[in-house]
């Protein structure tokens, strides 16, 4: 998931928030206008509140963009992509696991636990085919998982078994 995400966190956003009261934003590198980088009513409030938390500027902060042609917002933070409302859920059980007193969504190490508290959350730790692709496609569609999540569940499977058959020839050779 964290490569279908993020390619293992080497591209963990390319837009800025520009716009509280209507999540407009723009993008790093471009400076072209997206209406809808951040929801204003249920991402941009726990968003701010983390940049207190953390002590970074939620304007100059990069989060992903929207993917236009799927009609969502974007907003989603760090390796895991999650969005500020998901992360705000699991933010104390991640720095509780991990020790720490702020969970922190760019961070490599909370993000692949939040990533992992969310999918155990979401069925995934019943292990198998099954169960994993129905958590993936419910990581990236929530409540329309089983219509919209599941190219996306496919193309993480795709991954997983592409990574654990490498991972089987070097522990056999």
């Amino acid at each position: 998931m964290l490569t279908q995400e993020s390619n293992l966190g080497k591209n963990v956003g390319q837009c800025y928030l520009t716009n509280n009261a209507t999540g407009v934003g723009v993008g790093k590198n471009t400076g072209t206008v997206f209406s809808k980088v951040m929801n204003p009513t249920r991402d941009v409030p726990p968003f701010i509140e983390l940049g207190l938390q953390l002590g970074f500027d939620p304007h100059r902060q990069v989060v992903s963009c929207p993917i236009v042609s799927a009609g969502g917002w974007g907003g989603a933070m760090g390796p895991s992509q999650f969005i500020p409302s998901t992360w705000a859920m699991y933010a104390s059980r991640v720095a509780s696991a991990r020790g720490v007193s702020i969970a922190n969504p760019w961070d490599p190490r909370d993000a692949i636990m939040a990533m992992s508290i969310y999918l155990g959350g979401l069925g995934a730790g019943a292990g198998g085919y099954s169960a994993e692709s129905t958590a993936a496609a419910k990581y990236y569609a929530g409540g329309t998982w089983a219509t919209a999540g599941r190219t996306y569940a496919r193309s993480v499977m795709a991954l997983a078994e592409s990574i654990q058959g490498n991972i089987d020839f070097l522990s056999n050779n």
